[in-house]
């Protein structure tokens, strides 16, 4: 686990590091810190770090410290107090007797005295340190933790443990290194645990004392928990400012003063509805508040009940805090509008749209062919968007079967499939609660997982796979596809309904060759990125490769300009001229295909199954063969298509298109002359005929 720094722990004697390293570790504040200890005789001998905080034991200890500590040193002297877990034979003396404060050093016994009285412990103490007068007709010494050092006419010692850390020191330790609201929660509930354990081993009449009083509103102030102590009569005996808040009580008011008739009856019956040593999610009044109830028992004696509560919804907001800081890197989205490199209009149209859809909490839809940085626009609109302390969760549909996907969305229950884990799972949906849920190619939905989402959308809220629980969400929902979703309607492969509930909020994203302009731009850019990662030189790129780049149609736009960049990173030293351009040279084999060469026919029929839309390619040529027309435009031919059961985007069919162009199989003219087949086309249609392969 990630460490903020270290904790260096300076005293004068051992005994007291070992105490204050103790509490210190039972607080588990190892979770956080590299925890150290010296004396001051040690630090002669060692090295402070730059990112260490020293925490010294007293003032007198500082004064010892301070010629080994740099003038950089962050340093706190600790408050520190009683173990009041170790005080109970002190009670038990009678008011007024005279006792020896044994200690190593005035100070510390002159100090220690002050914070016993102030606990209420009325007795009358003399500090005794080495070399110091006392009284011998006094037989009882109280010491923390230094019994050595009584003198030898005492006739009892009681040692109290040497003293621990103040809770408002290990505050101040961790305010020093600015540590996240959750550490903070965790302490005072762990401090809180350690002084109720304190209430386990002392007697009923301890309780009652003002030194337990004392201790415990210490605490119970630092509860994020609401709080309330009844008595075994169920009179509230202890009740902290943020139970008063909640329940709209005068504190003082009510102390003494049975629970069932000083607050109102409805959260009195859903406390009374828990059993002791139980906890429930209860709706009182239509809030919904998680209550726990612990019996205190003292002697084998029942005492009373301590009342904790606190309204749910801080309970799930603790729970992605605490997500969002040790499980959620995954989750973090990396990219802001700012890191959005253009100078085309278009784009800089959709980054001022996209701010302003950013503030809202309407579903966005990003359309764009494949490559053009959908991805990066979706979590730039979550860090611009007031969610942005929140999950930012993204999840590809194309990248998983439907099976395991529903599983990955909505999450499951144990047992709810064979290889399930034991314990179950939370789906993408709730770890984006409050947060950003980015379904990108939401176009490769499968129908069943389609209707699934639509009732998502439609109530904000999933149940697991295997579930009976109903989970209620307060998120996001930015989806993306480079697929046009009202043809597949059209087609009947993507739910009318589900469309209009995406594009309540739609972004498009032009593709590279729309944007020019930014070529160099971006080029630029990502050699020298890739540039820092391989720890070379950047590159130069001539006026012929820059207009090359330009030219070039960018089927794979911008996640394509970066493959071409990385390729020329690892082949090109200085300057990039057009020669080095992959794309060019690929291109070329193609246009000199020559009619009465077949091996090259092979070669382009091998170039489009590998591609993946051979298939597409062939029909095309098939529709433009065989329609009485000579000439088609775009919409006449995906119209075509799609009555053979093709079904393309624009782009996607002038993609192929401008393929099926380079390589002399078909002409395009501009305006209503459309396309046509050529002759070379022709030839190659026949060719492919004839294959009984294809």
């Amino acid at each position: 686990m990630k460490t903020y720094g270290t904790i260096l722990v300076v005293s004068y004697q051992r005994n007291t590091l070992k105490t204050m390293i103790g509490q210190l570790r039972e607080l588990k504040l190892y979770e956080y810190f590299e925890i150290e200890a010296r004396t001051v005789d040690e630090l002669f001998h060692s090295t402070i770090g730059e990112d260490t905080l020293v925490l010294i034991s007293s003032r007198i200890v500082f004064t010892m410290a301070k010629p080994y500590l740099s003038q950089d040193t962050s340093y706190i002297i600790a408050d520190r107090t009683i173990n009041f877990a170790k005080i109970r034979q002190l009670l038990e003396l009678p008011k007024g007797s005279k006792v020896l404060l044994v200690s190593d050093i005035k100070e510390a016994a002159e100090e220690t005295v002050l914070i016993l009285k102030e606990a209420g412990i009325d007795l009358d103490f003399k500090p005794f340190y080495p070399n110091a007068r006392y009284d011998q007709a006094v037989r009882v010494a109280i010491t923390p933790g230094e019994s050595e050092l009584t003198p030898p006419s005492v006739e009892r010692t009681i040692d109290v443990g040497s003293r621990i850390i103040d809770i408002s020191s290990i505050m101040e330790v961790f305010t020093h290194f600015n540590m996240p609201n959750a550490a903070f929660r965790q302490l005072s509930a762990r401090y809180m645990q350690s002084l109720l354990h304190v209430t386990d081993q002392l007697s009923q009449e301890i309780l009652q004392t003002k030194l337990l009083r004392n201790s415990l509103k210490q605490v119970v102030d630092y509860s994020d928990d609401a709080m309330l102590l009844l008595t075994k009569d169920g009179l509230i005996n202890v009740i902290n400012q943020k139970a008063t808040d909640i329940l709209n009580l005068d504190g003082s008011d009510v102390l003494g003063k049975p629970m069932t008739s000083s607050i109102h009856s409805s959260f009195s019956k859903a406390i009374s509805s828990i059993k002791d040593d139980y906890d429930f999610f209860k709706d009182v009044d239509q809030i919904t508040y998680y209550i726990r109830k612990k019996e205190i028992v003292v002697d084998g004696d029942f005492f009373g009940t301590v009342i904790l509560f606190r309204k749910a919804n801080e309970i799930q907001q603790i729970e992605h805090q605490y997500r969002n800081q040790t499980k959620s890197k995954n989750f973090i989205a990396k990219y802001s509008f700012e890191d959005i490199i253009t100078r085309n209009e278009s784009i800089l149209e959709t980054i001022k749209v996209g701010k302003k859809l950013a503030q809202s909490n309407g579903t966005i839809l990003i359309l764009g062919e494949t490559g053009t940085g959908k991805e990066i626009l979706a979590q730039a609109v979550h860090n611009a968007s007031p969610r942005s302390y929140y999950p930012f969760v993204g999840v590809n549909f194309a990248a998983f079967s439907e099976s395991l996907l529903e599983s990955e969305l909505f999450g499951y229950e144990k047992g709810a499939f064979t290889g399930a884990s034991k314990n179950g799972r939370s789906g993408l949906f709730e770890q984006a609660h409050r947060g950003t849920l980015f379904l990108d190619e939401i176009g490769d939905a499968a129908p069943a997982l389609q209707n699934r989402l639509l009732r998502v959308l439609q109530e904000k809220e999933i149940m697991r796979v295997g579930g009976e629980q109903v989970i209620p969400l307060d998120l996001r929902i930015v989806a993306a596809t480079n697929k046009n979703l009202e043809e597949m309607i059209e087609c009947g492969t993507f739910r009318k309904d589900l469309f209009y509930r995406l594009n309540v909020l739609p972004i498009y994203v032009p593709p590279l060759r729309d944007r020019p302009e930014d070529i160099p731009l971006l080029v630029r850019h990502l050699t020298a990125e890739i540039a820092r990662e391989m720890v070379k030189s950047p590159l130069n790129f001539s006026d012929d490769a820059f207009t090359a780049l330009k030219e070039y149609h960018w089927p794979g736009n911008i996640r394509e300009l970066r493959n071409v960049a990385e390729y020329l990173m690892h082949v090109c030293e200085g300057t990039v001229f057009k020669e080095h351009l992959p794309f060019l040279s690929k291109q070329q084999r193609f246009i000199n295909i020559k009619r009465e060469d077949n091996q090259n026919f092979v070669d382009l029929l091998d170039d489009f199954k590998e591609k993946g839309f051979l298939k597409e390619m062939l029909m095309i040529l098939r529709v433009l063969s065989e329609n009485p027309r000579t000439q088609s435009g775009r919409n006449a031919i995906l119209q075509d298509l799609h009555q053979l059961g093709i079904c393309l985007t624009e782009q996607q069919l002038r993609y192929r298109l401008e393929l099926l162009r380079d390589v002399g199989a078909i002409s395009v003219h501009r305006g209503r002359k459309g396309t046509s087949i050529s002759q070379k086309g022709k030839d190659f249609l026949n060719l492919c005929n004839k294959k009984s392969d294809i």
